[in-house]
């Protein structure tokens, strides 16, 4: 059993996902994890926009698997 197996689940279909996304969310959220920690993959900012389109999405993913984890006595809540 790995450190992470708490915040895994199996779906319908026996695939691993990030729990409370889907097989095809969490291969989005791994896939944007690696583009927005290359700084080369990511296109210049203006002064005016702090976040480029994909670190909005890996965002809205990791709030939806953050809000649909369980309580473990330890780990912060998320915020709202």
């Amino acid at each position: 059993m790995s450190i992470d197996d708490d915040i895994y689940e199996h779906d319908e279909h026996g695939n691993r996902v990030l729990i409370g996304l889907t097989f095809a969310e969490t291969e989005e959220f791994f896939q944007l994890d690696a583009t927005i920690a290359d700084p080369k993959t990511l296109p210049p900012l203006s002064a005016d926009e702090w976040r480029s389109p994909d670190e909005k999405r890996w965002l809205e993913l990791f709030e939806k698997h953050q809000a649909a984890l369980p309580p473990i006595p330890g780990r912060p809540k998320p915020q709202p």
